[in-house]
């Protein structure tokens, strides 16, 4: 059943056939240009962001459109292979929520871990990335990290360290309800459900479901808030 709201099964169907295609010709293409010039070649490299952001807008079409929780997971070890081919600690957003669906869906330890190397080797240091590793025991509890982007995530960092888990809920429906959305707005997917093109995947703020996982919140009254993963939080449950 599909999960977003703002397109049916039949999008999201046709949406995922089209990037599953591209995928593929772009794979079969690298292999090509790879042979001739190498790996290190720009024309290659460039390709490799590519497939990567196809990944990305792949991974989230498949939440959207109700693809099951197993079956985005196994699609994960995937998308970290993209990762280490184009990433270079430039894109925040999508090292953040990787990290946040590896999290709810429970990955295994050896591929957080390949997250945690690039993490390591591009020097990102940030309080809310540290406090997702140290989720699965691959940082200190510690942390004395920058938070790297306040809007609009000092807010959701605000309301780890609250002592009371009601309170913990509502700041966490308010940063869903209030400040996220907006505070996305200088994103390439930002009022993508108006373009007239098929670009749309979906909109999930991850990071809100991993850290009620971390916590241990009671979110049922989160279920129905717009942007909420309630499902991937509760996955296994």
């Amino acid at each position: 059943m599909v999960r977003d709201t703002l397109r049916d099964e039949t999008y999201f169907k046709t949406y995922l056939e089209s990037e599953n295609e591209s995928i593929e010709e772009l794979k079969d293409l690298l292999k090509v240009v790879i042979a001739e010039r190498g790996i290190e070649d720009k024309g290659v490299q460039n390709g490799f962001v590519s497939l990567n952001t196809y990944h990305f807008n792949k991974l989230n079409a498949m939440y959207s459109g109700g693809v099951p929780l197993e079956n985005i997971r196994d699609f994960i070890p995937e998308v970290i292979d993209t990762m280490e081919n184009s990433w270079n600690g430039g894109h925040y957003v999508q090292m953040f929520w990787l990290l946040s669906i590896g999290i709810m869906l429970e990955i295994d330890d050896s591929d957080l871990a390949r997250l945690k190397e690039l993490i390591r080797t591009y020097e990102l240091e940030d309080a809310l990335i540290d406090f997702l590793l140290s989720s699965r025991g691959l940082a200190s509890n510690e942390s004395n990290s920058p938070l790297l982007h306040e809007d609009p995530y000092q807010n959701l960092f605000n309301l780890i360290y609250f002592d009371d888990h009601k309170q913990q809920i509502r700041k966490l429906k308010d940063y869903l309800e209030i400040h996220w959305y907006d505070g996305h707005e200088d994103t390439g997917w930002h009022d993508s459900h108006h373009h007239w093109d098929a670009i749309y995947t979906g909109y999930w703020s991850y990071e809100s479901g991993a850290v009620a996982k971390i916590l241990g919140l009671d979110d049922s009254s989160l279920k129905d808030v717009p942007y909420y993963p309630f499902e991937m939080v509760h996955y296994k449950d």
